[in-house]
């Protein structure tokens, strides 16, 4: 080991450099290691001096104490060594710390590299693949939160082997550890929309639902924000799931949501809420337009509460539906008695085969949405000879309606086909605009109208019936509705007036005229808003260039001065001998746009190209299409949070219900803009699960 093996290498590399140095104690005197240097000692001595290490440090001048700097060749970062200091630390900085190192790499790769092809390469490129534990940790959070699995999928065994097989160095983590990694990507995700939100030109609309679990225990509610961003594309986000304690008053829940707007800063930039019927929701109404929210609502408020259409439909012909009870639950049994056993199927099927039906199979509805009522009909109608058929082969099915009744049912379906048609429309969430929903909507009062003159009589008292809530639901929201159409450039005024012609025949020019005061109050806002955008952009502009002026000289700035002072002396003696137009009268004197017609029209690509013609008018046309017509949107949510907060999973705490939601709402958009399919979860439910699902009672 040497004559000193007590030293550390350091003190003896210190010595071999000072070996002739006599002012140096330690090679003063006999046996010191100076005057003994032996061939093995000075093969250790360059040992140490020569360690790779130092080819990429400077060493600095050895001190008294035997201490010396070493200094980082690529970044300049100083080290003190010597006094029983190791060389760990230079490759500890080197291999990790550095940063300016060339062909930085923490291992060198001595294997063959791989190389990868695809969307993270760059389409028709290949790059070199590393791996990175972080980036799979976040993967493993987003497959979680979009596809609804449990957070102890990362416990199961198999799961476990199977990413062993595919990459070994991938560090399984523990369930805790996989939900606060959901936690951290919802947070990240949740700055990304807020800052969105900051930097958005329009105003927003909400539409919102409440959803208690399966315990009953729990209550939820939703909130959905609708908007068109600044490159004209509707968007709908899902903001918050947010736990809400009974009692579910109009103050309580006004309360709520109140919070939730002003924790997306959005409560100064709120244009519509649209809520289902419950009296409750016009309590919580009533708790905002009285609170703050008033003073930054367009028309007083006029506009801001928005009837979900879906429920308007659903209660309307709910009440028609009553006409024809009896009926309407034969069917019902019948479909429930076919499907309770397989020898009863097997026995159907033979039946439908033998009067070549096709091979559907019975299906009953949820008596609380009518939509579903409707296609059980719908079904039962095109079964009707099977299950005449099967009415033969099974002596114990008595439940088989009679002609008479399966007249009615068919009569009943032929009167609820444009009910059913405009339900689809108002159940969109992507697509839709608010433009679309007024000849929707005042075609199904005119067919309301005209049961009243039905041959039947069932009819009859059912247009009756359907009439009378319809009367109660309609005065909300139609303004709305009606100025929407008013903006979509293929109908105007025009559109608008013929159907007011059909509705209200003897008062309608009334009703026009309200819209045109409702409309012309609307645009006088937006212009106020923009011309003090506009000022505020030019006195910005002008202090930038008086700055300007005052460091070029006094000659020039005076001449430019008079000349622009001169013409705006023209413009004001133009604009009082000739009016100009607004551009809401430039836009509704124009033709309509009859090219519309002709192809698939896209409202808001129309509208995007008209900006620099219409800037104010453009804004308000992007507030309103934005404003949903359902709470669908909502409502669609609880399909999710019924699969999230399953029987299995109710003990997941609310901070983790809301992230799951909301962060999946978010990466799904982001998946399915590129084209891609996520495709549907494994277990879901029988709850709401798509777009064209309606909202219940």
């Amino acid at each position: 080991m040497g004559l000193h093996p007590d030293l550390t290498p350091e003190q003896i590399e210190t010595i071999e450099i000072d070996a002739h140095n006599t002012d140096n104690p330690v090679t003063q005197g006999p046996g010191a290691l100076g005057t003994a240097p032996e061939g093995s000692k000075k093969r250790r001595y360059r040992e140490v001096m020569t360690a790779d290490v130092w080819k990429h440090f400077t060493k600095g001048v050895v001190q008294d104490d035997g201490s010396y700097d070493a200094v980082c060749n690529y970044c300049g970062v100083v080290y003190t060594m010597g006094n029983q200091k190791g060389t760990g630390s230079l490759r500890h900085h080197y291999t990790k710390g550095c940063k300016n190192r060339p062909n930085k790499r923490s291992k060198p790769d001595k294997l063959q590299q791989m190389l990868q092809t695809g969307p993270a390469a760059g389409e028709n490129k290949l790059a070199v693949w590393s791996f990175d534990q972080a980036i799979c940790r976040k993967n493993l959070a987003i497959m979680v939160i979009v596809h609804e699995y449990p957070f102890n999928i990362v416990t199961h065994y198999y799961f476990r082997v199977f990413l062993k097989s595919l990459q070994p160095q991938f560090k399984l983590i523990s369930r805790n550890t996989l939900r606060s990694d959901c936690i951290s990507l919802y947070e990240q995700e949740r700055k990304s929309l807020y800052e969105e939100f900051g930097k958005l030109e329009c105003k927003v609309s909400f539409s919102s639902d409440l959803w208690t679990n399966h315990l009953g225990d729990r209550g939820f509610m939703a909130l959905t924000a609708h908007y068109i961003d600044d490159s004209w594309r509707i968007r709908k986000r899902i903001v918050n799931f947010t736990p809400l304690p009974s009692p579910h008053t109009g103050k309580n829940i006004a309360e709520a949501l109140y919070s939730m707007l002003v924790m997306w800063n959005l409560d100064k930039r709120v244009f519509s809420l649209v809520l289902d019927n419950a009296s409750s929701n016009d309590a919580c109404i009533r708790e905002l337009l009285n609170g703050q929210l008033k003073e930054d609502l367009s028309v007083d408020g006029s506009v801001f509460h928005q009837r979900c259409g879906c429920h308007i439909l659903n209660l309307v012909v709910q009440d028609g539906l009553s006409v024809l009870h009896d009926e309407i639950k034969k069917v019902r049994e019948t479909m429930k008695y076919l499907r309770h056993s397989q020898a009863r199927m097997e026995r159907f099927q033979l039946a439908a085969s033998q009067v070549k039906v096709p091979n559907k199979k019975p299906a009953w509805d949820v008596p609380t949405r009518w939509n579903s009522t409707y296609l059980m009909l719908e079904l039962a109608l095109q079964l009707r000879p099977a299950i005449e058929r099967y009415a033969t082969l099974d002596k114990h099915y008595t439940l088989k309606p009679d002609d008479r009744e399966w007249q009615a049912v068919q009569t009943l379906m032929d009167s609820l086909k444009i009910f059913y048609t405009a339900t689809l429309k108002f159940s969109g969430t992507k697509y839709p605009t608010l433009n679309l929903y007024f000849p929707e909507f005042c075609e199904v009062y005119v067919s309301i109208k005209n049961m009243e003159s039905s041959p039947y009589s069932f009819i009859v008292l059912m247009g009756s019936k359907m009439f009378a809530k319809w009367e109660r639901y309609w005065t909300c929201g139609n303004t709305l509705l009606a100025i929407a159409c008013v903006l979509d450039p293929r109908c105007k005024l025009t559109v608008v007036e013929y159907y007011f012609k059909l509705i209200y025949p003897t008062n309608y020019e009334w009703y026009m005229s309200n819209l045109n005061a409702c409309i012309n109050a609307m645009f006088k806002e937006y212009l106020e808003a923009y011309s003090t955008s506009l000022q505020s952009q030019v006195d910005s502009s002008s202090r930038t260039q008086s700055h300007r002026n005052q460091t070029s000289g006094a000659s020039s700035s005076d001449t430019i001065s008079n000349i622009r002072a001169g013409l705006k002396s023209f413009m004001a003696d133009k604009q009082t001998t000739e009016p100009v137009k607004s551009e809401l009268e430039q836009y509704l004197s124009e033709p309509l746009d009859k090219t519309a017609l002709e192809a698939q029209f896209d409202i808001l690509a129309w509208w995007k190209l008209k900006v620099p013609k219409f800037p104010v008018l453009s804004g308000l046309a992007r507030d309103i299409l934005a404003v949903p017509a359902s709470t669908v949107a909502s409502e669609s949510t609880f399909s999710t949070s019924g699969r999230t907060l399953s029987p299995v999973r109710n003990s997941l705490n609310d901070e983790s219900i809301e992230a799951l939601i909301c962060t999946q709402d978010w990466l799904r958009v982001k998946v399915t803009e590129n084209g891609e399919e996520i495709g549907a979860p494994l277990w879901a439910s029988a709850e709401v699960t798509s777009d064209d699902t309606i909202c219940g009672s």
